[in-house]
C-alpha cells in the first residue's frame, strides 16, 4: 500500500542507475522529503533527501531559488565559482573505505605543465579564486611545493592543500616548506578524535597522525581546516568531541567543515542519505547551547548545499553561536554585504574572511569578538545520485577544471552510478575500476609516531 504524500517542487533530476536526465519531483511523505523520479529504463526511485519538512521549508527561504532554465553540459559561471578543486594526482597512501576519487597507491600523477594548464582553466573562466590542490593525495605529488608557488606567482592569493597529514606529520619541514611557496590553509582529513573510527573509515589508525599533522602545522603558523567525513553509526557521535577539539587548538584549527558521507566513487555499501539538517541536529545534541536552526544556508549556492554557523567559547566550558545574535529579518542584507568571491574565505575562516565578517556584522550592528576565538563550523552535503538535482548543480559554486578548458560543478565531475563507475572523471582518464592498482592497501610506511615525540595540544 502506498504512503500519503505531497508534492512539494518539480526539477530535472539523474536516474541513479544510468545518470542520464529525467524529470525529477520533490514530495513530502511521513514529515521528511523524498526525490522521486523515473527512468524509461529503470523504473521509479524515491531517495529521501531530508529528514525534516518542517526544516527543508525553513531552509528554503534562503539563498537562491532552484528555479529556472539549466545548461546542457553542467558547466558552471565562473564568476559564480567561489572554490576551484585542481586534482593533481590520482596517487594516494591510503586506500579509504569512502573517497570521493577512487584513488589508492599507484595512481597517475599529472605534470607540471598539465596542471599549470588547469590553473590557467580557472583563471580565464573564473578569476583568481581560491583554489584547493586536491587529488587523490596532492603531498606525494613531487611537485607540490612548486605547483602552489607557481599558483601564488600566478595571482591565486589563497591556496588550500587537501590532505590525509600523513606527509606532514612524517616529513621534517615540510610544513615548512609548503608555507613558504605559499599555502594558506591545510584541508586536513579529520575523522574523529579515536583509533576506532579512523580505522573503520581510513582502514589505520590514524589518530596519532592527525595530531602531528596539526602540530606540525602549528609550528609552520600555517592554518588548519579540519574536515571530517561524517559516517552514521560509525562517528556521526564524535562530532560534539571535534568541536571540543578544535576549540581546544585554536591557535592552530581555523574551522570546520563537517561533510555528511555521500556515494560517490568508493563506498562499501550504498545505505542511504545523510542529510544535513540531520547532520545539524547530531551536532546540537553534542554541544550545549547549539541549535539546528544555528547553522544557516550558505547563500552563494542553494539552501540545500551548505549551512554554516560560528561559534567562540563562553568561558564556562561551552560555546556561544554567534549566528544565535543575527535578526535573520535582515538576513538579505547582511548576506548581499559579502561578495560572493568572499564566501568561501569567510567558511575557511582565512584573513580575508575575518576582515569580511567584521565589515558585515558591524553594518547590521553585530559586535563579532575579536582575538581569533571564533570558530566557523560548516556542513557541506555532497549532492550523489541519490540526491541529483540539475537545477542545484546549475548554481554549484564549487568547480573542478578539465583539461578541455571547462569548469565543471564539483559534485557533477564526481557523480557516480548505483555501481560506483563516474560518469565524467572518466572521460579524464581518471577514476573507474582501472584507475589504480586492484588491492591496493594503505601506505604509510615511517609512520608510526616516535614515542619520544610530544603529542599535539588536545
Amino acid at each position: 500500500m502506498s504512503q500519503p504524500q505531497t508534492e512539494l517542487a518539480t526539477t530535472t533530476s539523474l536516474c541513479p542507475t544510468c545518470l542520464e536526465r529525467v524529470d525529477g519531483t520533490y514530495v513530502a511523505r511521513d514529515d521528511s522529503v523524498y526525490l522521486t523520479r523515473s527512468c524509461p529504463d529503470h523504473g521509479e526511485t524515491s531517495r529521501k533527501v531530508w529528514e525534516s519538512l518542517e526544516h527543508w521549508e525553513w531552509a528554503g527561504d534562503f539563498g537562491p531559488s532552484n528555479d529556472g532554465d539549466v545548461s546542457d553540459d553542467l558547466s558552471v559561471d565562473g564568476d559564480h565559482a567561489c572554490l576551484a578543486v585542481v586534482e593533481i594526482t590520482q596517487d594516494c597512501n591510503l586506500s579509504c573505505s569512502y573517497c570521493f576519487a577512487s584513488s589508492g597507491p599507484g595512481g597517475k600523477q599529472l605534470s607540471f605543465e598539465e596542471v599549470r594548464d588547469l590553473l590557467e582553466t580557472v583563471r580565464e573562466e573564473g578569476g583568481t579564486r581560491p583554489i584547493q590542490f586536491s587529488g587523490g593525495e596532492p603531498t606525494v605529488h613531487d611537485d607540490l611545493v612548486d605547483l602552489v608557488a607557481e599558483a601564488q606567482e600566478m595571482g591565486f592569493e589563497h591556496v588550500e592543500v587537501n590532505t590525509n597529514g600523513i606527509e606532514l606529520a612524517n616529513r621534517d619541514g615540510f610544513a615548512d616548506e609548503l608555507a613558504d611557496a605559499g599555502v594558506t590553509a591545510i584541508y586536513l582529513q579529520f575523522d574523529g578524535v579515536t583509533s576506532e573510527t579512523y580505522e573503520d573509515i581510513r582502514e589505520v589508525d590514524l589518530l596519532d597522525i592527525k595530531r602531528e599533522a596539526i602540530d606540525a602545522c602549528r609550528q609552520a603558523d600555517l592554518p588548519v581546516i579540519l574536515v571530517p567525513t561524517v559516517v552514521p553509526g560509525t562517528n556521526d557521535d564524535e562530532m560534539g568531541d571535534i568541536v571540543r577539539f578544535a576549540l581546544d587548538n585554536l591557535d592552530a584549527v581555523q574551522s570546520i567543515n563537517f561533510q555528511p558521507v555521500s556515494h560517490f566513487g568508493r563506498y562499501e555499501k550504498n545505505d542511504g542519505r545523510f542529510s544535513l539538517d540531520e547532520a545539524a541536529r547530531r551536532l546540537a545534541d553534542q554541544v550545549e547551547a547549539l541549535q539546528p536552526r544555528d547553522f544557516l544556508p550558505v547563500p552563494c549556492c542553494s539552501s540545500y548545499c551548505q549551512a554554516s554557523t560560528a561559534v567562540m567559547p563562553n568561558g564556562e566550558g561551552g560555546v556561544l553561536p554567534l549566528t544565535g545574535l543575527l535578526d535573520l529579518d535582515n538576513w538579505d542584507d547582511l548576506a548581499g554585504l559579502v561578495d560572493e568571491a568572499d564566501w568561501m574565505e569567510l567558511l575557511a575562516g582565512t584573513p580575508v574572511g575575518a576582515e569580511t565578517v567584521e565589515a558585515a556584522s558591524s553594518c547590521c550592528g553585530i559586535d563579532v569578538p575579536s582575538g581569533g576565538n571564533v570558530l566557523p563550523i560548516t556542513l557541506t552535503g555532497f549532492m550523489d545520485a541519490d540526491a541529483a538535482d540539475v537545477n542545484r548543480l546549475d548554481n554549484c559554486c564549487i568547480s573542478v577544471p578539465t583539461p578541455e578548458g571547462d569548469l565543471v560543478p564539483f559534485c557533477a565531475y564526481n557523480m557516480t552510478d548505483e555501481s560506483g563507475e563516474y560518469e565524467l572523471r572518466n572521460r579524464h582518464g581518471w577514476g573507474g575500476r582501472d584507475s589504480v592498482s586492484e588491492g591496493g592497501t594503505a601506505v604509510i610506511e615511517d609512520s608510526t609516531p616516535d614515542s619520544s615525540a610530544g603529542d599535539a595540544d588536545d
